[in-house]
């Protein structure tokens, strides 16, 4: 490999310059057209925050996934509060003062506090022209066994003064069957009652004491995710302190609060808090760096145009390709800045180390086959992680490539032209730390006995190795978030779980009758504690069959019971079995008002393919899985149900390709080795892969020792030191060719001082840039830098023995 002689003719340069400059105004112009909207306020953030959209869709049941769509859409904009005080009149009266205060809030919408008459409504008025066709199960085993005791009952609640029964509702429901059925929806709903308009329950909180909660809910105006929505919390935050502080006779209340926005505005915080002590610790690093060993400020600035113009091309590239730019992404492309600036460093330690002999062309010549090689082998590293199905890698595989792209053209179309001035002679810094340190690596044995000994006690550290490939790693929880979360499903019995049953069937009345068949199941679960409770249509809608036989009891009760329920309470007349069947049919659920909190269960029809082309689908929601084996038992007798856990789902892909990214990295050992064997042969190329291949057992095997459990995102961070820690072999072995091409050794040493130099700024600012992502209070990021940090350190330290006639003679030592 060499350098194209057309460069070395002073046009070509400054063509290759305006040429590259080009391309670089061109990104500015694409990172212009894409910013200008949201500076001037008319557009969205090309930047995405939505955890999400890191996730592959489910590749096996488009069913399926848009199941899980319609369920995060109907959820991802809902707030939810609790009013929490000591009694329920303390609790009513600061929760009508919170949901008037909310309505100040613009940026809410649908805010439901206190229920209105029409509101309270809605379920009788939906359900009384269908009383006749309606009945609890406990109601249908009475009526078909012992119908009698229906009489009875209404009897007793008539003479109880606390029943509340009037006239009026029993000349519309003699036998009570539609009040009841109404209580039992309710008793369905959650333990919440009504208390002056607002939705109230009593209950003992996690400190030990009895508590009074209001439930108040909300929608957002736009995405949880929106930048513009998160900065406004500020806002509802202040209005929950006011509460706080508030007195209310003495007594105090408090907001508690969950929904996605809470959580996307935590996670966005966190990535921006990250990439500002990754990316501005990385930088300062790197500049405090320049002018310690160049001590001036032309290195310095080549290496921040370096630096800028990689990650300006890998932004620019990225929004080109996949629209939006997803801050997890930048958050590890802050790290790019230790990486990108390798080919400048090598660059401009070859300027230091000539002196008043500097020629900037042959200064490119002299690195390009090395730099070209390790841009090579750092892309075959990157560009694998795009064999992973998730949007977020495939994104941080473009980026880093892109952008070491454009580190490494910068320098060789730029460098020669602006750094061609010569700088004085002087020796390299640290001069005697470089000699010893060749030094070391020249003592007989070393070069085999210290790679095995690392190699060993790295095998050793992943004898008991552990995996874990939990996708919840991916997103740091807030302690307070959780807990709030926590009392607040222990009080509603709703929490923010994507774990589902997805029921199918060739017609809508045939899933009506699965999900009341399902129902019955989970009731059965539900009752063994293997599940807190569930949301299902089916509570609501029977079976048209269903119905029927609820008709075909009550009018049998009419007739059986009519005339002794009448002789009973002095009725004037005996009541009059119904006459007609009329059944609540789905439509007509789903158009009515009541059913808003529950149309999104309904998938409707579907067209989507022709194994499922016809067939209806409807989604039964579940909180609080404490047996997930029981419930996949039940989906597994019916192969029209299926059990739905996102995060389960993911976490399963983690695994797969888990398994897939060690072939792969297998894979990508095996073609360098061949790379490198053409380049310097079979024997030469085992020592200039072997540091790298120490380098990343020994990452794994550290992050195992501290505890933190192996997975995919370890597998990414080998990647990464296979493509970043083979550049320092490879150096080193060029070095060695470049000698026994030129048949001397009077420049061995200095060229060898000015690689490890060059190598050591290098390893340097990466473990300034990835060393701190070990700092990430996100686990699977935290593990990732550690074995980073270990693997960098370990690809450094055995670099030199890459290089050939190691027992040479210490000529200039």
């Amino acid at each position: 490999m060499s350098l194209p002689s057309e460069l070395h003719h002073g046009k070509a340069s400054r063509l290759a310059a305006v040429i590259w400059l080009a391309c670089l105004l061109l990104a500015i112009a694409v990172l212009a057209v894409r910013f200008m909207p949201l500076i001037s306020g008319q557009g969205q953030s090309p930047i995405e925050t939505n955890i999400l959209k890191l996730l592959p869709q489910n590749q096996q049941d488009p069913l399926a996934q848009k199941a899980f769509e319609q369920i995060a859409g109907a959820m991802e904009d809902k707030l939810l509060f609790l009013v929490k005080a000591p009694d329920d009149a303390t609790a009513v009266k600061a929760a009508s003062q919170f949901s008037e205060q909310l309505t100040s809030l613009d940026w809410l919408t649908d805010i439901q506090g206190k229920i209105t008459e029409t509101q309270q409504q809605a379920w009788g008025k939906l359900f009384y022209p269908h009383r006749f066709s309606l009945l609890t199960p406990e109601q249908q085993q009475r009526l078909s066994s012992q119908p009698a005791t229906q009489t009875q009952k209404v009897v007793q609640s008539v003479y109880n003064p606390f029943s509340g029964v009037t006239a009026n509702e029993l000349s519309n429901d003699p036998f009570l069957l539609f009040r009841d059925y109404l209580q039992s929806l309710g008793q369905q709903a959650g333990q919440f009652r009504l208390d002056n308009g607002f939705l109230i329950s009593r209950q003992t909180a996690p400190d030990g004491q009895a508590h009074s909660y209001v439930l108040i809910t909300a929608r957002l105006s736009g995405s949880p995710y929106s930048p513009s929505l998160q900065a406004r919390l500020p806002e509802l935050t202040l209005l929950e302190q006011t509460i706080a502080h508030t007195d209310f006779n003495g007594q105090q209340a408090q907001v508690l609060h969950t929904g996605v926005l809470f959580y996307a505005a935590f996670g966005t915080q966190s990535a921006k808090d990250e990439i500002s002590t990754i990316g501005l610790g990385s930088l300062l690093g790197v500049i405090l760096l320049l002018l310690i060993v160049y001590r001036s400020a032309l290195p310095m600035t080549l290496a921040l145009v370096s630096i800028g113009s990689g990650l300006l091309c890998a932004l620019a590239a990225c929004l080109l390709i996949f629209g939006k730019v997803h801050l997890f992404s930048l958050v590890f492309g802050a790290s790019l800045i230790g990486v990108s600036i390798d080919y400048a460093f090598h660059y401009l330690t070859d300027r230091l180390a000539a002196g008043s002999r500097w020629n900037p062309v042959a200064g490119l010549k002299h690195i390009f086959a090395a730099i070209t090689l390790g841009l090579i082998t750092s892309l075959v590293g990157y560009l694998s992680m795009l064999v992973a199905p998730f949007p977020g890698l495939q994104q941080l595989a473009l980026f880093s490539a892109i952008g070491l792209t454009g580190a490494y053209l910068t320098v060789v179309c730029w460098y020669p032209l602006l750094a061609a001035s010569k700088v004085h002679d002087a020796p390299l810094p640290q001069l005697r730390l470089l000699n010893a340190a060749l030094a070391f690596w020249q003592k007989p044995g070393l070069r085999y006995l210290l790679p095995s000994a690392i190699l060993l006690a790295a095998l050793f550290g992943l004898y008991h190795v552990h995996y874990d490939d939990d996708i919840r790693q991916l997103q740091a929880l807030p302690e307070g978030l959780q807990t709030q979360e926590a009392e607040i499903k222990a009080v509603t019995g709703m929490g923010s779980t994507q774990q589902m049953l997805l029921l199918r069937a060739r017609s809508e009345q045939a899933l009506l009758t699965a999900l009341s068949q399902t129902d019955h199941q989970l009731q059965g679960l539900k009752a063994e504690g293997k599940l807190t409770s569930f949301t299902s249509l089916g509570t609501y809608v029977p079976a048209e069959v269903q119905q029927k036989l609820n008709f075909e009891l009550i009018t049998q009760l009419y007739r059986s019971q009519g005339d002794k329920l009448a002789a009973t309470l002095g009725m004037k007349q005996a009541p009059v079995a119904p006459e007609q069947f009329a059944p609540l049919t789905l439509t007509e659920f789903l158009a009515s008002p009541a059913s808003d909190a529950l149309r999104f269960l309904w998938l409707g029809e579907q067209e989507l393919g022709e194994d499922s082309a016809g067939k209806f689908a409807s989604v039964v929601l579940l909180s609080g899985v404490n047996d997930a084996r029981a419930i996949k038992a039940l989906a597994a007798n019916n192969g029209d149900i299926s059990f739905l856990d996102k995060a389960d789902e993911i976490s399963s892909l983690f695994g797969e390709y888990r398994i897939r990214v060690t072939e792969l990295l297998l894979l990508a050992f095996g073609l360098i080795y061949g790379l490198l064997t053409v380049r310097f042969g079979w024997r030469q190329a085992c020592w200039v892969i072997l540091p790298t291949v120490v380098a990343s057992v020994a990452g794994l095997a550290v992050t195992n020792l501290t505890g933190l459990p192996l997975n995919l995102f370890n597998l990414l961070a080998v990647i990464l030191i296979l493509g970043i820690g083979i550049d320092y072999s490879l150096f080193f072995a060029e070095q060695s060719r470049h000698k026994e091409l030129a048949g001397s050794a009077s420049q061995a040493t200095p060229a060898r001082q000015s690689t490890l130099l060059a190598i050591s700024l290098s390893a340097a600012t990466t473990l300034l840039s990835f060393g701190l992502l070990a700092l990430s209070h996100t686990m699977a990021i935290h593990s990732f830098g550690i074995t980073v940090l270990t693997g960098i350190i370990v690809a450094w330290f055995l670099a030199p023995v890459s290089m050939k006639n190691l027992s040479t003679r210490r000529e200039g030592a």
